[in-house]
């Protein structure tokens, strides 16, 4: 999972205890990954955000399964998860 945002913005900032949850919940089957697109301008562009926070999941060849755009609560991402057999 990829959570593409960037430091000091307020959705961003709101979606760090929930990357903590899903890396201590799923440590060991799922990657969450922050990228800081105002840094790392060329990631953004490569996964098209438009709008931070983004996250973008992907399966275990980098193939994207879902998106979304927007604070993602825990309780929202768990179905995805399971639905994608993680």
């Amino acid at each position: 999972m990829l959570e593409l945002g960037s430091v000091g913005c307020i959705p961003c900032e709101q979606m760090k205890p929930v990357m903590e949850k899903l890396r201590t919940n799923y440590k060991g089957k799922l990657e969450v990954i922050f990228v800081d697109i105002r840094k790392e301008r060329d990631t953004g562009r490569k996964f098209g955000v438009t709008m931070i926070p983004t996250q973008v999941f992907l399966d275990k060849t980098g193939k994207e399964f879902h998106r979304h755009l927007g604070f993602y609560g825990y309780e929202e991402i768990v179905p995805v998860l399971k639905k994608a057999g993680i």
